[in-house]
């Protein structure tokens, strides 16, 4: 695109000003307004040609006739995508950021885990002083379920830790990364998952993923095995897990789940080898998101390949 087109930019988010006031300082040539409800952004909709959002209403989206760019502030967009009122022209890209932070998160809670930071938590409370033998992550073998931004940056982390790593990704045969010591296909599923002691799910959901991880894959985990789910509640048969975990033969930690939020009659709540977190491994950051999206319109600007460009087709 040619930077003497007057550019319009609607920001569309739960926290509209703050991305405005950033990208106003860093952006001064375009023109900036934001909302977060559909009668902030009424004015201004059809004017603009990018859009800086997570979600936009239907009825705002259909009115959007000059939108060219679709700036997700998500790294999963699968909804977007497929949305029959975004044209097929619009530029979509996802955010790229998250795999720094979602991989604190997965080794926070292995590190919690091995460690026996609730069995110390609990003795504290006791006054007891019962000295445990911890695990450690060195040698053990870390499973990689989705090999994006944030699959690569856990798997990365995981070498750093001297851990073992494999992983499954759509088309193996495609990505060569020193981090991962073999890259399995989706057909392949079932012989990765007997070698990890830790299978972290990353994956997007598309119709190939719905319950990729069943009853027949779970049960080839290792006894004392880890499973963190982090990517897209579908992903995985909740109701097998829940058949699975009630053995005690695996522990999971689960961030994202079928329905959200976890209704309360759900069994996980009250399983003791389960720990929950409401969707928070990945939380978006203005500053690092702004940072993203300067580095990627400078990028379209001059017709360079964008960052995070989503494939419509496969919804990722």
């Amino acid at each position: 695109m040619s930077p003497q087109i007057n550019h319009h930019l609607f920001i569309y988010h739960l926290d509209p000003k703050i991305y405005e006031e950033i990208l106003s300082r860093r952006l001064p040539e375009i023109e900036i307004h934001s909302g977060d409800r559909p009668e902030d952004a009424a004015p201004y909709i059809e004017e603009a040609d990018i859009f800086l959002a997570w979600k936009i209403p239907d009825d705002l989206l259909k009115r959007a006739k000059r939108l060219v760019w679709f700036a997700s502030t998500a790294a999963g967009n699968e909804d977007l995508v497929r949305n029959p009122h975004l044209p097929k022209t619009v530029i979509v890209t996802k955010t790229t950021i998250y795999g720094e932070m979602m991989a604190e998160y997965v080794f926070a809670y292995l590190l919690y885990s091995i460690r026996n930071g609730l069995k110390h938590l609990e003795d504290q409370k006791k006054k007891a002083w019962d000295r445990v033998r911890p695990e450690r992550l060195r040698g053990k073998v870390l499973g990689v379920l989705g090999l994006g931004s944030v699959g690569r940056e856990i798997a990365r982390r995981g070498k750093q830790f001297g851990m073992g790593v494999v992983g499954v990704r759509r088309t193996p045969e495609a990505l060569e990364n020193e981090d991962i010591d073999q890259i399995f296909g989706p057909k392949d599923l079932i012989k990765m998952i007997p070698l990890v002691d830790y299978l972290v799910v990353a994956l997007p959901f598309t119709p190939e993923t719905y319950h990729l991880l069943g009853e027949k894959e779970l049960v080839l985990l290792k006894e004392g095995a880890i499973l963190l789910n982090i990517g897209r509640g579908k992903t995985i048969d909740e109701e097998a897990l829940i058949r699975v975990l009630k053995t005690g033969k695996i522990r999971a930690v689960l961030d994202v789940f079928e329905t959200e939020p976890l209704p309360p009659e759900s069994d996980l709540w009250d399983l003791e080898n389960v720990i929950i977190t409401p969707h928070v491994s990945g939380i978006n950051l203005p500053e690092e998101i702004c940072d993203a999206f300067v580095a990627n319109y400078k990028r379209w600007l001059k017709g360079e390949p964008l960052v995070g460009l989503v494939d419509r087709e496969k919804g990722y």
